[in-house]
C-alpha cells in the first residue's frame, strides 16, 4: 500500500522517475504488521533502486503516535533546508481491516505477506500509554481517556449534558458531511447530527459521553504519501508551479504524559505552544487560515485544538479536509498523512491559500502542527523550518501529586467517564477525584450512581472515597443527592 501511493504521488508531481533519485524514505509505522526494515521493504516495492539510483535512499521511521506524519514533515523540511536531503518520499499505511478479516476467515497472512517479525511494539521505547493508577481502575485505552477531557470541557462551558451532547453531535456532523464528499473515506455515510448523537443498538455507548459514531475507527485499510523537496529542486526538475504547495512552518511539543499527570483536563499547554510557534514561523495569524484539519480521534481532541485558535463551531472554515478519523478513517499512526495529502489537493484546486494541519499522539500527549500555502507572498515571508520540536518545560506544568491509596473520606469529582458494554448497559465508572488536601486520585464508582453521572453534571459532585487493598481499585460513592 505504501509503495503504491508513493508511485502515485510521484506521478502526481509529474515525474515518476524522481522515485529513483530520492535520498530519504520516511515512514510512519503501521500497527497491523511488524517489519525488520520498513523503509527498506517499502523502497524495494516502490522501486527506489535502479540505474539512476545505485544505492537505496536512507530510511527514517517515526516514533509511534498519531502526531508522527506532521512531526515527520516538520523534520523533513528542516533537513531539506539544512541541505541534508534533496528529495524525500514520505509514506504511511495501515491494514487493520485486512488483519481482522483474515483472522475471521482463517487466512494465515504470514504465508502471504512480508515475513512477520513478531508483535508490533506500539510504544517503541516510550512510556506506557497510562500509569499504574489509571490502569488499575480501567483507564487503559484512548476510548477511556479522551472522555475525561470531554466531561471536563463540558463542565467548563457550563452547558447541561443535553446541550453539550447536541453540541458534540453538530460538531461531528460537520466532519461527516466532509467525509461524504471524500472518495477515500471509509465511512462516507454523511451521518446527520441526530444520527451521530442518538444512542441506538448500531450507535451504542462506548464511554460516556461518546456513542460509537463519535469515536475514531482504526479498522481500515488506507495509505497516503507525499513528495517533499526544495523549490530549487522543483525548478530543476521542471515541476509545474500549480502542482506545488509550500511548507511554511511547523512545530511540535509534549504535554504531561498520561491524563492524571496533567495540570488541566480541559486545556493543552503543549498544543497551544506548538500552534503558536508554527504560526509564527509561517508568518500567519489564525484568522488568515483558510482550511484546517484538526486531529479528530474524539471530539475533545478537536475542541482542545479549537481553543487556542479561537475557533467556534459556527466558523465557516472547515475543521477537516478529509472528514476526520471517525468518518474518513483512522489508519493507526498515519491519519494526518491523509490530512496533509488532502490539504495539498484542496490548496491546489480551490481558492484557499493557507492550510493548517494539527496532529496528536497517545492520550493528547504529543502534538505537531504543519502550515502549508500556495500564496507566493506568504511563502517568501515564512521564516523557515528550523528546530521543529519545542522544549517547553516552563509552559507544561504537571498536575497535583497522585495518591494510589487515598485515605478514607471526602473527595470531589474532577472528571469522569462511564464505560458501557455491547448491550448499552454500564459496566464501570471511572472517576478522577480531588482530595481535601488538593491531591488527586482515581476510583471506580457504584453502577447505581450512573444515572446521576449521565443525566446530571458529575464534575464537582462530592462523595466518599475508600482505598483499595491488595491492588484492588479504590471505591467512590456519590454523596446524598440534594432534595
Amino acid at each position: 500500500m505504501m509503495a503504491d501511493v508513493i508511485r502515485t504521488a510521484a506521478k502526481d508531481a509529474g515525474d515518476a522517475g524522481l522515485i529513483q533519485e530520492a535520498d530519504l524514505l520516511a515512514c510512519t509505522y503501521p500497527i497491523a504488521w511488524r517489519y525488520a526494515d520498513l523503509p527498506g521493504r517499502v523502497g524495494e516495492l516502490a522501486g527506489t533502486t535502479g540505474p539512476s539510483a545505485p544505492h537505496p535512499p536512507d530510511g527514517l521511521v517515526a516514533t509511534p503516535g498519531g502526531n508522527s506524519p506532521c512531526e515527520l514533515l516538520n523534520q523533513v523540511a528542516a533537513r531539506i533546508v539544512d541541505g541534508e536531503n534533496r528529495i524525500v518520499l514520505m509514506a504511511g499505511a495501515d491494514a487493520v481491516y485486512s488483519i481482522r478479516r483474515a483472522r475471521k476467515e482463517g487466512v494465515d497472512l504470514k504465508e502471504r505477506w512480508t515475513p512477520y517479525e513478531g508483535h508490533r511494539d506500539f510504544l517503541a521505547g516510550q512510556r506506557p500509554l497510562v500509569n499504574d493508577l489509571e490502569a488499575r481502575h480501567g483507564l487503559t485505552a484512548p476510548i477511556h481517556c479522551y472522555p475525561l477531557y470531554e466531561n471536563a470541557l463540558r463542565a467548563e462551558t457550563c452547558r447541561s449534558i443535553g446541550e453539550h451532547q447536541q453540541f458534540l453531535a453538530e460538531l461531528m456532523a460537520a466532519h461527516a458531511a466532509v467525509a461524504r464528499t471524500n472518495p477515500y473515506a471509509w465511512f462516507p455515510d454523511g451521518w446527520s447530527a441526530e444520527e451521530i448523537g442518538t444512542v441506538t443498538a448500531e450507535n451504542r455507548w462506548i464511554c460516556f459521553p461518546y456513542p460509537k459514531r463519535m469515536n475514531a475507527i482504526m479498522e481500515v485499510d488506507q495509505a497516503a504519501a507525499l513528495v517533499v523537496m526544495s523549490s530549487e529542486e522543483a525548478d530543476r526538475r521542471g515541476i509545474r508551479p500549480e502542482q506545488r504547495v509550500a511548507f511554511l512552518g511547523g512545530a511540535s511539543a509534549e504535554d504531561a504524559w498520561t491524563p492524571t499527570e496533567r495540570s488541566s483536563f480541559s486545556n493543552s499547554p503543549a498544543y497551544r505552544a506548538a500552534s503558536s510557534a508554527a504560526l509564527e514561523r509561517a508568518s500567519v495569524y489564525a484568522p488568515e487560515i483558510d482550511l484546517f484539519d484538526l486531529y479528530s480521534c474524539f471530539p475533545s481532541a478537536v475542541e482542545l485544538a479549537m481553543k487556542p485558535l479561537l475557533l467556534t463551531i459556527d466558523d465557516p472554515r472547515p475543521r477537516t479536509v478529509t472528514g476526520g478519523l471517525a468518518y474518513a478513517g483512522g489508519p493507526g499512526n498515519n491519519y494526518s498523512m491523509h490530512a496533509l495529502a488532502a490539504m495539498v489537493e484542496r490548496l491546489r484546486t480551490t481558492s484557499a491559500k493557507v492550510g493548517y494541519v494539527s496532529a496528536l499522539g497517545m492520550t493528547a500527549t504529543k502534538h505537531a502542527v504543519s502550515v502549508l500555502s500556495t500564496e507566493p507572498a506568504r511563502i517568501a515571508a515564512a521564516s523557515g523550518a528550523d528546530s521543529p520540536h519545542l522544549d517547553i518545560p516552563d509552559r507544561v506544568k504537571l498536575g497535583p501529586p497522585l495518591v494510589n491509596e487515598p485515605p478514607p473520606g471526602p473527595a470531589t469529582v474532577e472528571t469522569y467517564t462511564v464505560e458501557f458494554g455491547r448491550d448499552n448497559q454500564p459496566v464501570r465508572t471511572m472517576l478522577v477525584l480531588r482530595l481535601p488536601d488538593g491531591r488527586r486520585t482515581v476510583a471506580n464508582g457504584e453502577l447505581g450512581d450512573v444515572p446521576r453521572l449521565t443525566n446530571e453534571e458529575g464534575v464537582g459532585k462530592k462523595g466518599t472515597v475508600a482505598p483499595g487493598t491488595g491492588g484492588a481499585p479504590n471505591q467512590f460513592v456519590l454523596g446524598q443527592a440534594r432534595a
